[in-house]
């Protein structure tokens, strides 16, 4: 599938797993595809408005009183961007081929991404802000149907509404010509497409999924149109082995409880019931392989910011000496004036030293690195009943032995070890996609202030005590670098 558009609006994962069951060979076979976006392909479609044409009453036609949010003036081609990364599909393992269940998975991507303008920033890959899972035949790839796609055109009767009343004029409103904006391409029409939110904590180390909506015109395990199922779909994010088992780094699901051939529905925003999982923090094999490739890149940016810190100080210095030798009297005022003058020469150093660290910087290579293969799982269940819905979760995303289902009369609770509690803004956080713990990032930044304050030889200190301020300062950072996996710096 090809990309359209200038405007970076979306990254976006498509992943594949064509289900063939014996035991449902009277219905279709099922494709379904997974998609992970910065915005919902269905449920953020934005209005569309025409420019108003030249002569018109402009200020009929332009929106430019209306809140913007939702809505797109002209420029049809920018309306979305399609980034596919093309994963090659692989079979699912025994333990997971369900018959009440269809999968799509990938193989092997990297979640942690560094971006390498100025000092490494890593986050996770991409910008996961909605999974779309589309339950379809796609057309071959290479297909191209962004042309064919017909805008959700605002009818300019309601402009002057509430946006939450607003409507549109376009007479095609299929979930089919609404994946066209993604060039998604369906091949006749698709049984089911479903919608989840990603929500991160502020601090990053944690995320939930939340039901963004769905359109179901066929059920996936029965072709019986007054049939109703329990429907949930998972994500199941996974770290692959050298056996066939793989070690589940993270589960996460949305259920949308009882669904017919025809259901529909917006989603649950006010919905906060949704449980919280942690994001898989970088394994030491990938903790390492970001401190090697991006380790002058950090010695680099991490001295710059101890040279930056260290002539605020000593600008202060500076401008508490003028203080002084305005009101000093004549036997201090000389030395005062020495003194002023060693602190400005040694900005003057600092400075020097800090055009050298970051011509240096400017220097290395900027393109992004990628970090941690793991292959992500999405699969959409179908059962009879909400308790065997409840089952199939257990069986689906806690095969590891991670998760315990109870029954209490009718209702089953699921507990997933994983979940958390939404993290505070306070205290050392477990370690996310920031890649270090807060206790490693204050042992660099101290080991940098010493070893910028040995090389320029504040005025007042000894060397002898810069030496000795740089050597312990030294042995805590390695001592953090080392509880890390994590190589000592020579």
């Amino acid at each position: 599938m090809k990309s359209k558009g200038a405007s970076p609006l979306v990254h976006l994962l498509t992943v594949a797993l064509l289900q063939s069951h014996s035991a449902f060979a009277s219905h279709d076979k099922i494709d379904v595809h997974a998609f992970v976006n910065d915005s919902c392909i269905i449920a953020d479609e934005p209005y569309f408005v025409p420019p108003a044409p030249k002569g018109s009453d402009a200020e009929q036609m332009t929106p430019k009183f209306l809140p913007l949010i939702g809505l797109v003036i002209g420029k049809l081609a920018e309306l979305f961007i399609n980034h596919e990364i093309q994963g090659k599909a692989k079979e699912m393992k025994s333990v997971a081929d369900r018959k009440d269940t269809r999968y799509a998975t990938t193989s092997e991507m990297n979640l942690y991404r560094a971006d390498l303008q100025a000092a490494p920033v890593l986050h996770i890959n991409g910008r996961l802000g909605c999974m779309t899972i589309v339950a379809a035949h796609l057309k071959p790839d290479g297909s191209d149907c962004t042309a064919a796609y017909i805008p959700k055109q605002l009818d300019p009767a309601t402009m002057q509404l509430p946006e939450g009343q607003w409507k549109t004029s376009r007479t095609d409103d299929s979930v089919e010509n609404q994946l066209r904006r993604a060039n998604i391409c369906v091949d006749g029409a698709a049984w089911a497409v479903y919608e989840a939110r990603f929500e991160f904590s502020k601090d990053g180390t944690a995320y939930r999924l939340r039901n963004a909506g769905y359109r179901i015109n066929s059920l996936l395990t029965t072709q019986d149109k007054g049939a109703s199922r329990s429907a949930v779909y998972t994500l199941k994010i996974s770290q692959p082995a050298a056996t066939d088992q793989l070690e589940v780094l993270s589960s996460a699901w949305v259920k949308l409880g009882n669904v017919t051939a025809g259901a529909r529905s917006s989603g649950s925003a006010d919905d906060d019931s949704a449980p919280w999982w942690r994001v898989p923090p970088m394994t030491t094999e990938a903790r390492r392989a970001y401190d090697e490739k991006t380790g002058t890149r950090q010695q680099l940016s991490s001295e710059i910011e101890a040279l930056k810190r260290a002539m605020v100080r000593n600008q202060r210095v500076i401008d508490g000496l003028d203080r002084r030798i305005d009101g000093a009297s004549p036997d201090l005022l000389e030395g005062l004036k020495q003194e002023r003058t060693k602190a400005a020469v040694q900005v003057q150093v600092q400075e020097a030293e800090l055009d050298a660290r970051n011509s240096e910087l400017q220097e290395l290579p900027h393109d992004p690195l990628e970090f941690m293969p793991v292959q992500i799982e999405v699969a959409v269940t179908e059962t009879e009943s909400e308790k065997k819905t409840q089952l199939a979760l257990a069986d689906i995303v806690g095969d590891t032995g991670a998760a315990v289902a109870s029954a209490v009369g009718t209702q089953v609770t699921t507990m997933i070890s994983r979940a958390v509690q939404l993290p505070g803004d306070g205290g050392d956080a477990a370690i996310g996609p920031a890649a270090e713990s807060k206790a490693l990032a204050r042992a660099r930044a101290r080991y940098f202030d010493a070893l910028v304050a040995a090389q320029t030889s504040p005025t007042g200190t000894p060397a002898s005590d810069l030496q000795s301020n740089l050597a312990v300062a030294k042995t805590r950072y390695n001592d953090a670098r080392h509880s890390l996996g994590l190589d000592a710096i020579p």
